[in-house]
Protein backbone atom coordinates (compact mmCIF):
# COMPACT_ATOMS: atom_id res chain seq x y z
CA UNK A 1 0.00 0.00 0.00
CA UNK A 2 2.71 2.57 0.79
CA UNK A 3 4.25 2.11 -2.67
CA UNK A 4 0.88 2.50 -4.38
CA UNK A 5 0.10 5.60 -2.33
CA UNK A 6 3.46 7.21 -3.13
CA UNK A 7 3.48 6.28 -6.81
CA UNK A 8 -0.17 6.82 -7.71
CA UNK A 9 -2.15 8.60 -4.99
CA UNK A 10 0.38 11.26 -4.06
CA UNK A 11 0.83 12.07 -7.77
CA UNK A 12 -2.91 12.47 -8.32
CA UNK A 13 -3.26 9.47 -10.63
CA UNK A 14 -5.31 7.28 -8.28
CA UNK A 15 -7.83 7.60 -5.50
CA UNK A 16 -8.19 4.80 -2.95
CA UNK A 17 -11.64 4.18 -1.56
CA UNK A 18 -12.08 1.70 1.28
CA UNK A 19 -15.33 -0.25 1.35
CA UNK A 20 -16.56 -2.56 4.06
CA UNK A 21 -16.99 -6.26 3.39
CA UNK A 22 -17.51 -7.64 6.86
CA UNK A 23 -18.10 -11.37 6.71
CA UNK A 24 -16.42 -12.81 9.77
CA UNK A 25 -19.19 -12.21 12.25
CA UNK A 26 -19.45 -9.66 15.02
CA UNK A 27 -15.73 -8.81 15.12
CA UNK A 28 -15.83 -7.67 11.48
CA UNK A 29 -19.01 -5.69 12.01
CA UNK A 30 -17.74 -3.95 15.13
CA UNK A 31 -14.43 -3.02 13.52
CA UNK A 32 -16.19 -1.72 10.41
CA UNK A 33 -18.28 0.61 12.58
CA UNK A 34 -15.17 1.90 14.33
CA UNK A 35 -13.35 2.33 11.03
CA UNK A 36 -16.15 4.55 9.75
CA UNK A 37 -16.02 6.66 12.90
CA UNK A 38 -12.22 7.00 12.71
CA UNK A 39 -12.50 8.03 9.06
CA UNK A 40 -15.21 10.56 9.88
CA UNK A 41 -13.35 12.18 12.77
CA UNK A 42 -9.65 11.83 11.96
CA UNK A 43 -9.23 10.76 8.33
CA UNK A 44 -5.58 11.80 8.31
CA UNK A 45 -4.85 9.00 10.81
CA UNK A 46 -7.16 6.38 9.28
CA UNK A 47 -4.51 4.34 7.49
CA UNK A 48 -2.22 4.31 10.54
CA UNK A 49 -5.18 3.19 12.68
CA UNK A 50 -6.23 0.57 10.11
CA UNK A 51 -2.69 -0.83 10.03
CA UNK A 52 -2.52 -1.02 13.84
CA UNK A 53 -5.82 -2.90 13.97
CA UNK A 54 -4.69 -5.28 11.23
CA UNK A 55 -1.38 -6.00 12.96
CA UNK A 56 -3.06 -6.65 16.33
CA UNK A 57 -6.23 -8.47 15.37
CA UNK A 58 -7.25 -11.65 17.12
CA UNK A 59 -8.31 -14.93 15.58
CA UNK A 60 -11.45 -15.00 13.43
CA UNK A 61 -14.81 -15.17 15.21
CA UNK A 62 -13.34 -15.17 18.71
CA UNK A 63 -14.98 -12.01 20.00
CA UNK A 64 -11.62 -10.26 20.37
CA UNK A 65 -12.91 -6.96 18.92
CA UNK A 66 -14.43 -5.65 22.12
CA UNK A 67 -14.95 -1.97 22.80
CA UNK A 68 -12.15 -2.17 25.37
CA UNK A 69 -9.64 -3.81 23.01
CA UNK A 70 -10.50 -1.54 20.10
CA UNK A 71 -10.31 1.44 22.45
CA UNK A 72 -6.85 0.39 23.60
CA UNK A 73 -5.56 0.05 20.03
CA UNK A 74 -7.27 3.27 18.97
CA UNK A 75 -5.85 5.25 21.90
CA UNK A 76 -2.34 4.17 20.91
CA UNK A 77 -2.83 5.93 17.56
CA UNK A 78 -5.34 8.70 18.23
CA UNK A 79 -4.93 9.46 21.93
CA UNK A 80 -7.58 9.31 24.64
CA UNK A 81 -9.66 12.34 23.59
CA UNK A 82 -10.16 11.23 20.00
CA UNK A 83 -10.75 7.66 21.14
CA UNK A 84 -13.64 8.84 23.34
CA UNK A 85 -15.01 10.82 20.38
CA UNK A 86 -14.76 7.77 18.10
CA UNK A 87 -16.52 5.54 20.62
CA UNK A 88 -19.30 8.09 21.11
CA UNK A 89 -19.77 8.39 17.35
CA UNK A 90 -20.05 4.61 16.97
CA UNK A 91 -22.80 4.60 19.59
CA UNK A 92 -24.56 7.53 17.96
CA UNK A 93 -24.34 6.40 14.34
CA UNK A 94 -24.08 2.61 14.64
CA UNK A 95 -27.34 1.87 12.80
CA UNK A 96 -26.48 4.30 9.99
CA UNK A 97 -23.03 2.72 9.68
CA UNK A 98 -24.56 -0.77 9.51
CA UNK A 99 -26.86 0.27 6.67
CA UNK A 100 -23.88 1.71 4.78
CA UNK A 101 -21.84 -1.42 5.47
CA UNK A 102 -24.64 -3.64 4.17
CA UNK A 103 -24.77 -1.55 0.99
CA UNK A 104 -20.98 -1.85 0.57
CA UNK A 105 -21.15 -5.62 0.98
CA UNK A 106 -23.99 -5.93 -1.52
CA UNK A 107 -22.08 -3.78 -4.02
CA UNK A 108 -18.94 -5.89 -3.59
CA UNK A 109 -20.88 -9.12 -3.96
CA UNK A 110 -22.47 -7.85 -7.17
CA UNK A 111 -18.95 -7.18 -8.53
CA UNK A 112 -17.71 -10.66 -7.66
CA UNK A 113 -16.11 -10.02 -4.27
CA UNK A 114 -16.53 -12.93 -1.86
CA UNK A 115 -13.91 -12.20 0.79
CA UNK A 116 -11.07 -9.96 1.83
CA UNK A 117 -8.64 -8.66 0.91
CA UNK A 118 -9.98 -7.67 -2.47
CA UNK A 119 -9.62 -4.67 -4.73
CA UNK A 120 -11.38 -3.32 -7.77
CA UNK A 121 -9.19 -1.31 -10.09
CA UNK A 122 -11.00 -0.08 -13.15
CA UNK A 123 -12.82 -3.21 -14.29
CA UNK A 124 -10.33 -5.66 -12.77
CA UNK A 125 -11.10 -7.54 -9.56
CA UNK A 126 -8.04 -8.57 -7.57
CA UNK A 127 -8.84 -11.18 -4.93
CA UNK A 128 -6.62 -12.23 -2.09
CA UNK A 129 -3.18 -11.05 -1.11
CA UNK A 130 -1.36 -10.43 -4.38
CA UNK A 131 2.09 -9.05 -5.19
CA UNK A 132 2.54 -5.38 -5.90
CA UNK A 133 2.98 -6.16 -9.61
CA UNK A 134 -0.64 -7.36 -9.84
CA UNK A 135 -1.90 -4.03 -8.54
CA UNK A 136 0.49 -1.97 -10.63
CA UNK A 137 -0.50 -3.86 -13.78
CA UNK A 138 -4.20 -3.27 -13.14
CA UNK A 139 -3.61 0.39 -12.25
CA UNK A 140 -1.53 1.02 -15.39
CA UNK A 141 -4.16 -0.71 -17.54
CA UNK A 142 -6.95 1.39 -16.00
CA UNK A 143 -4.94 4.58 -16.43
CA UNK A 144 -4.25 3.74 -20.08
CA UNK A 145 -7.93 3.01 -20.71
CA UNK A 146 -8.94 6.31 -19.13
CA UNK A 147 -6.64 8.25 -21.49
CA UNK A 148 -8.45 7.01 -24.61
Amino acid sequence: MPVIVKKYVDTGKLKILFKDFQFLGLDSQTLAEYSRAVWELVPQKFYQWHQAIYENQGAENTGWATEARIGELTAAILGETDTRRVTALVKEKGMEYRREMDADKAEGGALGISGTPAAIIGKAVISGAQPLSAFEGAIEQALSASRL
